[in-house]
């Protein structure tokens, strides 16, 4: 979707082209013209009764939004944000969850099938520094179940009454690192690295020695000065 201003000019863009919008940001009115825009864009593809992302709803939230931009085209945004909801497993039995939620998510027709989307995604699951199939989707799209069905092998959940789609990998225990926990233990090992050679540099230099049989000028003046001293001393005597 075209505006008539760079999209930079209301919101900060960062170099992968993504802004992240939350509650507690300052508004204006070119950010939102493009809240309201891409949120009615969005209500309309999915084909709902309402809007469900407006400047005037998302600023009263804690919510956030992801959005991908290129210079006055916003190509797509992703609405998250926490909420409690009680879910009903096989045998009826009823949990509440808190989940992080992915409330609505739009990529604009006219760079569908792009890769825009994923390239969204993933920069929105790097930034809350969850996965996939940690996160509840509020009446997700046929859209969206087959591209996380595509890209995240996500595809078994049970039908909730509240229309949310829980998949049943959420229950499931990981204990593998995520990215974020990688990307730390990398950190870690590299300062690891220069502080062990910071501290073997000194005890190099500790134990270097000349070998006896050096040339070096400067030894063999010492040698002379010194040889000179002596021969003049035994003379007086």
């Amino acid at each position: 979707m075209q505006f008539n201003f760079f999209i930079s000019k209301a919101v900060h863009v960062n170099e992968n082209g993504i802004s992240i919008i939350n509650a507690k940001m300052k508004s204006n009115p070119q950010l939102d013209e493009i809240i309201n825009c891409m949120g009615e864009a969005s209500a309309k593809a999915q084909q709902l009764k309402q809007v469900i992302t407006s400047n005037i709803r998302f600023f009263q939230t804690d919510q956030r939004i992801y959005m991908k931009s290129a210079s006055k085209l916003c190509l797509g945004f992703i609405k998250v944000g926490k909420k409690n909801l009680f879910y009903r497993d096989f045998n009826g039995n009823i949990k509440e969850l808190q989940p992080i939620c992915v409330l609505d998510f739009y990529v604009h027709e006219s760079v569908q099938r792009g890769g825009i989307g994923k390239i969204l995604f993933e920069e929105m699951l790097k930034a809350e520094g969850i996965q996939a199939n940690k996160l509840a989707y509020d009446r997700p799209s046929p859209k969206l179940l087959g591209f996380l069905k595509k890209h995240y092998n996500l595809c078994k959940y049970i039908p909730q009454n509240n229309n949310y789609v829980i998949y049943s990998q959420y229950f499931e225990t990981d204990n593998s690192p995520t990215k974020q926990e990688f990307d730390q233990l990398d950190k870690m090992m590299q300062e690891m690295t220069i502080s062990k050679q910071q501290q073997q540099k000194p005890q190099n230099q500790q134990y270097q020695f000349i070998s006896p049989w050096a040339t070096d000028q400067k030894l063999n003046n010492i040698y002379q000065t010194t040889t000179g001293m002596m021969s003049a001393q035994i003379h007086k005597r």
